[in-house]
C-alpha cells in the first residue's frame, strides 16, 4: 500500500504531510530489518594459549614444540572460543555443536562436565550436555545473563570412539585417541577412517547459538581445511624435530534483528502524525 501512495493526488497540506512521514517510516523500518545483526564468531584450536595469543610469533613458537604424544592428547581435547560480537544486540545464552563424523561422540572433559571452563576466561557459568543424552550434539549453557555483546568465552570439549567403530578404530590406530582435525571436518578434504577423498561439508561439524532475545541461529558448518603437516594425526605422531604448528580453524554467523531504536523512531513519527491529525 505504501508503495503506491506516489500514485495518488494529493493536495491537502495535511494529507502531504501524512504521505512523507508514512515514506520515511517504511523507509526506516526496511533499513532496521537488515542493518541490525546479532553475529557469532567461533574458533577452534588444541591450544588454549594459541586462542589467547593468535598473533604472537614467540607464543607460536614456544606452543609447537611439545612432543608428538602430548600433541595428539591435546588435539583430543582442544578449545573453543565463542565469541559475541560487539555489534550484536542480545546476549547468547546457548551454544550447539554437531559431532560431524558419527563414528565419535563428545564425551565428558571431566566428571560429569562436556564443557570444561578456559582458565584464560574465568568468571562463566557452564553448564553442559549432549542432545538426548546421545553423545552427537554438544549443548553448552551459559549462565548468570549469558555472553554480552562484545565478550568472549573459552573452554575445552572431549571427543571420543562410539563403542561400534571402537574394534575397527583400534585396529587401524591402535589406543591413541581421535584428532579434532579428522572428527569435525576433513584435513586436506581426506577422510582419514573411510578413505575417501572429497572437498565436502556435508559430514561436517555444524555450530549454532542461541540469543535471548532473538532465537537460535543458523547452523554454520566446519569447512574441509587445508593443513600443513596435515600427516601427524591420532598415532601417525611426529618426531621432535620436525615442523607441526598450532593452528586456528574459525567459522562465524549471525541473525537479523529489528533494530529497537529505528522502531521506536518510526513509532515516534507516526505519533506525531496522529497528533497533528486531529488538531486540524
Amino acid at each position: 500500500m505504501i508503495g503506491n501512495l506516489a500514485n495518488f493526488k494529493v493536495t491537502s497540506r495535511s494529507a502531504k504531510f501524512t504521505l512523507a512521514v508514512l515514506t520515511i517510516s517504511a523507509a526506516l523500518l526496511g533499513a532496521s530489518s537488515v542493518n541490525a545483526q546479532n553475529s557469532w564468531i567461533v574458533s577452534i584450536s588444541e591450544k588454549e594459549m594459541k586462542l589467547d595469543h593468535p598473533a604472537d610469533m614467540m607464543w607460536d613458537k614456544w606452543l609447537m614444540w611439545d612432543i608428538g604424544y602430548q600433541r595428539m592428547m591435546c588435539r583430543n581435547t582442544p578449545y573453543i572460543e565463542l565469541q559475541n560480537e560487539a555489534t550484536s544486540t542480545s546476549p547468547i545464552t546457548e551454544f550447539h555443536l554437531t559431532i560431524g563424523d558419527n563414528n565419535f561422540n563428545f564425551a565428558p572433559v571431566q566428571g560429569t562436565n562436556y564443557a570444561q571452563l578456559g582458565s584464560s576466561t574465568p568468571g562463566f557459568s557452564l553448564t553442559s550436555s549432549t542432545l538426548n543424552n546421545q553423545g552427537d550434539e554438544l549443548i553448552v549453557t551459559i549462565g548468570n545473563g549469558g555472553l554480552l555483546p562484545g565478550q568472549l568465552v573459552r573452554f575445552q570439549i572431549n571427543l571420543d570412539v562410539d563403542p561400534a567403530y571402537a574394534a575397527q578404530y583400534a585396529a587401524s590406530f591402535g589406543s591413541s585417541q581421535p584428532d579434532f582435525r579428522t572428527v569435525l571436518f576433513d584435513m586436506n578434504g581426506l577422510n582419514v577412517y573411510t578413505g575417501v577423498q572429497k572437498t565436502s561439508s556435508d559430514d561436517n561439524a555444524q555450530a549454532s547459538v542461541v540469543f535471548t532475545p532473538g532465537g537460535k541461529s543458523s547452523a554454520v558448518a566446519f569447512p574441509d581445511e587445508t593443513v600443513p603437516a596435515g600427516q601427524y594425526y591420532n598415532n601417525n605422531l611426529r618426531a621432535y624435530r620436525a615442523s607441526d604448528p598450532v593452528l586456528i580453524f574459525q567459522i562465524g554467523g549471525g541473525t537479523e534483528v529489528p533494530e529497537p531504536s529505528s522502531i521506536a523512531f518510526v513509532m515516534l513519527l507516526v505519533s506525531a502524525t496522529t497528533c497533528v491529525l486531529r488538531r486540524r
